[in-house]
């Protein structure tokens, strides 16, 4: 019966979660009414104005430069630096013995420099990142700040192609967060919701994952990070454009991964004496008193704390991604319809489309988290209610219902007195024409 329950609550989560995707479509709108050129417009103005500026910073020092001394400043420590410095010397020296041995060209060998000098600091930059506290030695993964820098990194190497406007849909930003992590620590412990954490970076690192498998099909390299807390993130970099359909259906398939991971849903057990008491008896105070009542009031009390729970746990998580295109039209938004302004730099530009992407891809999944939140207070009452952050807010919540459903039979008693009302003046008017 728990089984058959547990698909239930599965399949609605699944359900609640694409209300998000219903909606995507109004998100812009608002904003693309305000322009005065076509989107279309909008977005090939600042490619070119992005191009243009790559062009003027490359002016003053290359990609490779600039992009090394990027990473190490924010990723490695000057004796790192130091030690990458004289190791990409040493390869140089390689290389450059290489070509006197086959004869390359001038040309030949100052690519094969730069490339090994990019491979190595990307190498180091890697190393050096996977600094979560959710990371273990058999599932590391990288902090959110990886995949900012990447999402940096790549768009700069895009402006050395001289790319075509669809280009700028290789890139999108996913954002995931936890759906009442803070009933799950109540119910257990500090650690305990580390190691639910940890089971959860074990389903996005795995490359095997049907998720993955999926996106890696498509040529999408798929960057997974913790950001702290809760929250997760994907940085997708295609090979082609990526649509938001793709977007949006790997926010539903990682979704189901997580609800329907068997490790996830064994770490709360419901029927768990512990975790009953923890549940409904947050101080050491309550919990005191509880052991000292009499068996039989313990039993009933366990037993009423039980009938307010779900059948089982469903492990959950709210979802939205954008594509960087949403993000450069909200950061022409965000600008007064702008981004063209004269002390406008590479750098400036470039951030504030990565820092709009992601926003929006936050914006998205913090609309689908209070959208299957509201699905769940009328469909699913008792998992909306454990989702609620605390006790306080379960009783709270109790009290409005409480309250809605006196209001409601208040206006069930007041409709029922006006129908009594009309029905009594036309027994009258009736009773009037008849005498008549």
């Amino acid at each position: 019966m728990n089984e058959v329950r547990l698909g239930q609550s599965i399949d609605f989560m699944r359900n609640s979660d694409t209300l998000h995707f219903q909606i995507i479509s109004s998100f812009m709108s608002e904003a693309l009414s305000q322009l005065s050129e076509s989107p279309e417009a909008a977005v090939n103005r600042v490619l070119v104005s992005l191009r243009e500026l790559h062009i003027q910073s490359a002016e003053e020092r290359t990609d490779e430069e600039r992009i090394a001394e990027g990473m190490s400043s924010q990723i490695i420590g000057e004796t790192t630096q130091r030690a990458l410095q004289a190791l990409i010397e040493v390869e140089a020296a390689k290389l450059r013995t290489q070509e006197d041995a086959e004869g390359w060209d001038a040309a030949r060998c100052t690519q094969e420099i730069a490339a090994m000098r990019q491979r190595l600091t990307a190498d180091i930059f890697k190393e050096h990142w996977f600094e979560s506290t959710l990371s273990k030695a058999d599932h590391p993964i990288h902090a959110a700040t990886y995949g900012t820098s990447m999402f940096r990194y790549d768009l700069r190497m895009l402006m050395t192609e001289n790319p075509s406007p669809e280009r700028i849909d290789e890139f999108a930003w996913i954002m995931l967060d936890a759906n009442g992590l803070r009933s799950f620590k109540d119910c257990t412990s500090h650690d305990e919701t580390t190691h639910y954490l940890q089971g959860v970076v074990r389903i996005l690192v795995n490359e095997e994952s049907p998720t993955r498998k999926k996106l890696a099909a498509l040529g999408i390299r798929a960057i997974p990070m913790a950001t702290g807390g809760d929250e997760f993130v994907l940085y997708l970099r295609g090979k082609k454009p990526i649509t938001q359909q793709i977007i949006d259906d790997t926010v539903i398939s990682l979704q189901t991964e997580i609800s329907e991971n068997k490790e996830l849903q064994s770490m709360l057990n419901f029927d768990d004496e512990g975790v009953l008491k923890q549940y409904a008896m947050p101080s050491s105070a309550e919990r005191k008193k509880f052991d000292k009542m009499d068996p039989a009031d313990r039993t009933e009390r366990l037993r009423t704390i039980r009938a307010t729970l779900p059948d089982a746990f469903t492990p959950s998580f709210a979802g939205g991604g954008a594509l960087m295109r949403d993000g450069m039209l909200k950061a022409i938004e965000r600008d007064e319809l702008d981004l063209k302004g004269d002390d406008e730099t590479f750098h400036t530009l470039r951030e504030k489309i990565v820092q709009a992407t992601i926003e929006l891809a936050e914006l998205r999944q913090k609309k689908n988290k209070e959208a299957g939140l509201k699905k769940l207070e009328v469909e699913d009452p008792k998992t909306f209610e454990f989702r609620l952050r605390n006790g306080e807010s379960r009783k709270l919540h109790a009290q409005k219902m409480a309250l809605v459903r006196e209001i409601e039979e208040f206006r069930r008693r007041v409709e029922l007195l006006m129908q009594e009302g009309l029905a009594g003046e036309e027994l009258l008017r009736n009773t009037l024409n008849e005498a008549s």
